[in-house]
C-alpha cells in the first residue's frame, strides 16, 4: 500500500466535490456547464471591472490554450460572447450573457452549499492551516515550474 500523497488526496477530493456539484445543483437548469466552467462565470459575474482571457488564465492559474478551450465552450453553448474593447480591437472582453446571469444564482447557491458541506465540522483554525499549507504547494509548484521554464530546473 502506497504512503499517502498529497496528489492523490487532492484529487480524490476534485472527484467527490465535482461529484457534489452535480448532486446539488438543478441538473436541466446547469446541464453542460462543467466545474470550471461555473467558477469562471462566478468569477466574471463577481467582477466589477472588464475582465479578459489573460484575467481568466492568471486568475486560475491555467494555461492560454486551457482557457481558451474552456471560454470557446462556454460560448457555444451561450454563457458568454467576446466584444472587442474600444482602446485595442485586439482585445475581446468577456462579456456574460443573460443565460448566464440566469444561472448564476443556482452554481452560486451549489457552491454554496458544497462549501458549507466540506467545512463541517471543521474548526476554523484547521481551516487556517489548510488554506496556508495550500498556499505554499502551489508556490512549491509555480516555482518549480517557472525554475524549468527558464532551463534552472
Amino acid at each position: 500500500m502506497c504512503d499517502k500523497r498529497i496528489g492523490t488526496e487532492l484529487g480524490m477530493l476534485n472527484n467527490l466535490i465535482k461529484r457534489q456539484m452535480v448532486c446539488i445543483a438543478d441538473k436541466d437548469e446547469l446541464e453542460n456547464i462543467t466545474g470550471m466552467q461555473s467558477m469562471i462565470l462566478c468569477f466574471l459575474m463577481q467582477s466589477k471591472e472588464d475582465r479578459f482571457q489573460r484575467d481568466v488564465e492568471t486568475f486560475f492559474r491555467i494555461r492560454r490554450s486551457t482557457a481558451t478551450g474552456i471560454l470557446n465552450l462556454m460560448e457555444s453553448h451561450g454563457l458568454l460572447r467576446r466584444e472587442p474593447v474600444e482602446r485595442d480591437r485586439r482585445l475581446k472582453r468577456l462579456v456574460l450573457t443573460d443565460r448566464a446571469k440566469s444561472l448564476y444564482e443556482h452554481i452560486q447557491q451549489a457552491m454554496e452549499q458544497t462549501e458549507a458541506l466540506m467545512e463541517e465540522g471543521i474548526d476554523p483554525n484547521d481551516l487556517a492551516v489548510w488554506f496556508r499549507v495550500c498556499e505554499k504547494i502551489r508556490a512549491n509548484l509555480e516555482n518549480h515550474q517557472r525554475k524549468a521554464s527558464e532551463g534552472q530546473a
